[in-house]
């Protein structure tokens, strides 16, 4: 099974370590291959970003999928995974929809931690996927993307406190809403006694699971 993973950003800084990570959380026969985009912004955590990045991702996905079983954009945002999807029948996956989905089936109240400048953008998404019932609240850390892995206990400590406040609201789940925040969760589970969802995981094994039952996420007008 060969598995595309497109990181929407400008930079292929990212692209080994993120291959890494999708790879451990990856079955055994489950081949991963992560690109970035030729140019575009370094992170999306605005919607002129997202804007900017949505025809490029698209573009290479229509060039490579044909290469591969199955798509997924790196991004909580689920940038350009709906057009996608319009065009053609091979799977894909957006790690915030795949969260949420695994979300309501081990807890009934979700709490989303992301960066704060997406949290509005997440928000919009809740309502997308129609899960504004299963989720209690949104909080953001104060720290762009590119900061995440600067000083890695400042970042833990910022998403334990921010969790702490969902789990005092109600949650007894937690997504987290952006894949760079990935490699926390093991730290978190230390400590935290409510699941945390992990988007990249979540985003691989249901991939994975919709290419093994031979599904396609592709609407009816997708071409073949």
């Amino acid at each position: 099974m060969k598995t595309l993973v497109i990181n929407p950003v400008g930079t292929t800084k990212w692209d080994e370590s993120d291959k890494r990570i999708y790879q451990s959380f990856a079955s055994p026969e489950t081949e991963i291959d992560v690109i970035s985009l030729v140019e575009g912004p370094e992170s999306l955590e605005t919607e002129e970003a997202k804007n900017e990045a949505i025809p490029r991702i698209v573009n290479r996905a229509l060039k490579l999928h044909e290469r591969y079983d199955g798509l997924i954009v790196n991004c909580c945002l689920d940038p350009g995974v709906d057009k996608i999807r319009s065009l053609i029948k091979t799977p894909i996956m957006g790690p915030f929809q795949a969260s949420l989905a695994i979300a309501s089936v081990i807890g009934r109240k979700a709490g989303v931690i992301t960066v704060s400048r997406a949290a509005s953008m997440l928000k919009e998404l809740v309502l997308k996927y129609e899960m504004e019932n299963r989720v209690g609240s949104m909080r953001g850390i104060d720290i762009s993307v590119p900061q995440i892995e600067v000083n890695k206990e400042h970042t833990l400590g910022l998403l334990k406190k921010e969790i702490y406040e969902e789990i005092r609201e109600g949650a007894d789940v937690v997504v987290l809403g952006c894949t760079s925040l990935s490699g926390f969760v093991e730290n978190l589970k230390e400590e935290i006694e409510i699941p945390v969802v992990n988007p990249v995981a979540a985003a691989i094994k249901l991939l994975e699971d919709i290419i093994q039952l031979r599904l396609s996420t592709g609407d009816k007008n997708a071409r073949p």
